[in-house]
């Protein structure tokens, strides 16, 4: 469901209408609601304008839909704003697919604020944002500010650990597929840098040419990482290296993540492979955790995220990480 919720988003934003309209659609255009602060704001007055003067009914907004519709935009306008502030992964789902993801046995109310459901897989979260919006158009509760909802909904996501955290493991996962994607090639694994503040573009800290320091540029990116002269809330630095496990010492993909803040993080992994060679084809082992500030558990956590990343990169020749993976 992501792509019907961008595509109300989009629909909105350029001032139109989707397929069978939206109540109050005039109204909805005067709101702007463009994710700041000011547009909440405007949510607030849009809500409670039609709280006091329409004084709308279930069966208007729940029976048909154009009713149907404009809740959903609302809904799907308050979780892109959560996921702008906190760079969070959050997937669109129906009651039915949303089940599919979810632990067993976790029910969903049956309700109609139930169909359409935020997941944020990496924390483990479920959100209905539509019994929010329905409280604050029925005035079945007291009514909350959309600031307030939006800030509870961060709260909610950061129980456990800052989203930042698994903002940054994908970057890991995402650097290290393209630097394994590189060296399953038989090219060079340079050092990178990736930096929140350019998420899709990776620095290069070499350029491979001869009489360059390999020396020079490994002390630049971990003083980049130290010191962070860009202000970035994460960054990642990868370079060519070695782990040694269990089966020997082996070459090696090496990523370290730095996120910043009040609770920041710094991981260092170790992702080893097998080069190609007399006939025996290119396998990537198993990662190893090189170095951390923060327990274990907390590490564990982070997981799907990086093979998120991982798999986020589509390899250049046919393959993919997980086929080369040794099992």
């Amino acid at each position: 469901m992501n792509e019907i919720a961008k595509s109300f988003l989009d629909v909105y934003a350029s001032g139109g209408e989707i397929e069978g309209g939206w109540k109050f659609a005039k109204a909805l255009q005067q709101a702007q609601l463009d994710y700041s602060d000011k547009g909440l704001q405007r949510l607030d007055q849009l809500f409670a304008a039609m709280r006091e003067r329409v004084k709308p009914s279930r069966d208007d907004m729940q029976g048909s839909l154009q009713g149907r519709n404009f809740c959903a935009l609302i809904a799907y306008h308050v979780i892109e704003v959560l996921r702008r502030r906190t760079g969070a992964h959050i997937d669109w789902h129906d009651k039915a697919s949303a089940l599919q993801e979810l632990p067993a046995g976790m029910q969903l109310p049956n309700e109609p604020f139930a169909r359409l459901i935020a997941l944020a897989p990496d924390q483990g979260v479920a959100f209905m944002p539509l019994d929010w919006i329905e409280a604050e158009i029925f005035a079945d509760s007291q009514q909350s500010k959309a600031a307030d909802y939006v800030t509870s909904l961060i709260q909610q996501l950061e129980r456990n650990a800052p989203v930042i955290w698994w903002t940054g493991m994908q970057a890991l996962g995402c650097t290290a597929s393209w630097q394994m994607m590189m060296a399953a090639d038989g090219g060079a694994v340079l050092p990178l840098m990736l930096r929140s503040t350019a998420p899709m573009s990776w620095c290069a800290l070499m350029s491979g040419l001869p009489g360059e320091s390999h020396e020079q540029a490994l002390q630049y990116g971990v003083d980049c990482l130290e010191k962070n002269p860009d202000g970035a809330t994460w960054q990642v630095f990868s370079y060519d290296g070695y782990a040694d496990i269990e089966e020997g010492r082996f070459d090696a993909v090496i990523v370290i993540l730095y996120t910043y803040g009040t609770s920041p993080l710094q991981l260092k992994i170790a992702f080893p492979y097998r080069p190609a060679q007399a006939g025996r084809a290119f396998e990537i082992l198993d990662p190893t955790l090189r170095g951390t500030n923060v327990e274990g558990e907390h590490v564990l956590i982070l997981g799907n995220a990086m093979q998120r990343g991982i798999r986020s990169i589509k390899w250049a020749f046919g393959t993919t990480w997980d086929q080369l993976r040794k099992t």
